[in-house]
């Protein structure tokens, strides 16, 4: 919780754009059950975003079981106002249905938990936006990384995590930290 504190208490000061709005922009996303997902929808809400595919075998579902835990510890009032997206960085394989299904297999099909899709260029924009391919790596659905983006009400992206292991407790608090403060500057963090 350090990390994100400091982030907090030093750029308090200064306004700085929203970077989830930058991030979502001119990409059209479709969700689990096959509504558009637009980021204005997002506004004054904490957002966590990951990335994940279907397909994969061990990480994705690890990943996603994790963060289901995380939202079943967030005190209810808060569980209802944090946003969870998990975005696919398989656009030819993970439709509306397979993304359903993914996420009732692994505890996710929750209200406030966007499964999403995009087409090629919009995936290859949101991954490149967060840098979720290590520099140098082929864009491949098993090649993206684990991170966890987390963007205050304000959509300013106050932390990227390591998203494996992923801290249950640690992130549980931060969310519910950041959704106890009135939206206001804040800069990238790294945990």
């Amino acid at each position: 919780m350090g990390l994100l504190l400091a982030a907090l208490s030093v750029s308090c000061q200064r306004q700085e754009p929203s970077a989830l709005a930058a991030t979502f922009e001119d990409v059209s996303l479709t969700d689990q059950d096959g509504a558009a997902l637009v980021a204005a929808a997002l506004t004054d809400q904490v957002v966590l975003v990951n990335f994940m595919f279907t397909s994969c075998p061990v990480v994705c579902p690890r990943q996603t079981e994790a963060l289901a835990q995380v939202r079943a510890a967030l005190p209810s009032p808060i569980r209802e106002r944090v946003r969870f997206i998990s975005a696919s960085v398989d656009p030819d394989n993970d439709t509306p249905r397979a993304l359903q299904q993914f996420a009732r297999a692994h505890h996710a099909a929750a209200h406030g938990w966007s499964f999403v899709r995009s087409d090629a260029e919009g995936t290859a924009k949101l991954t490149s936006r967060l840098a979720a391919f290590e520099p140098g790596t082929a864009p491949s659905p098993s090649a993206h990384g684990t991170s966890i983006y987390l963007f205050d009400r304000g959509g300013r992206l106050v932390q990227r995590y390591r998203g494996a292991p992923l801290d249950v407790s640690h992130l549980a608090r931060e969310l519910s930290l950041l959704d106890d403060l009135k939206p206001s500057g804040a800069r990238l963090a790294r945990n």
